[in-house]
């Protein structure tokens, strides 16, 4: 039996827990994933360490935020089916993925070095989330995990090839972290 290589494959996010009766499932995704999800892929559930295709009911993805959507599989009837397959990662074959045209993605920025108007250099990010549109911004500095939101206000310096972002951070910000 031939399975499909995870390395074809990328990871999206996972299925979260079921929603209603019918078997439907919440899915908890990577928001640069969106617009490859509305195209409604082939899914594939790594079960057993396998990765297994499954296949969304045509409109068998509703959005519910840019992080979550319903998914209505076919063969999944129940809540006790949904049940069974909710805490699987869930990945799609490379080919599948849309590039979101115009628009870099969030994760571009890490590795960006973050350099403060007063403090001088911070270090770099590690990772950026997207808390309803309030972007944050983490790091380790001196030790410690910080998050700093980051705000076009606060931007005085943006250089692309040095990957450097200068901004006047929030008073207090270190402290608080």
């Amino acid at each position: 039996m031939e399975t499909i290589p995870h390395n074809d494959c990328l990871k999206i996010g996972y299925l979260q827990k079921p929603h209603g009766v019918r078997g439907e499932v919440v899915l908890q995704f990577e928001p640069e994933f969106g617009a490859s999800l509305e195209k409604e892929p082939v899914l594939l559930l790594e079960i057993d360490g396998l990765l297994v295709p499954y296949f969304p009911e045509e409109q068998g993805i509703r959005f519910r935020t840019d992080v979550t959507a319903l998914l209505k599989f076919s063969w999944v009837e129940s809540e006790l089916q949904a049940k069974e397959i909710c805490g699987c990662q869930v990945y799609m074959k490379k080919a599948d993925r849309i590039e979101e045209q115009g628009e870099d993605s969030l994760h571009d920025l890490i590795g960006f070095k973050l350099i403060d108007k007063k403090i001088g250099i911070i270090g770099r990010i590690e990772n950026v989330e997207d808390y309803g549109g309030n972007l944050v911004i983490q790091l380790t500095w001196e030790g410690k995990e910080i998050l700093i939101p980051f705000n076009e206000d606060f931007l005085i310096r943006f250089d692309d090839r040095k990957r450097e972002i200068e901004m006047e951070c929030p008073e207090g910000i270190f402290d608080l972290n």
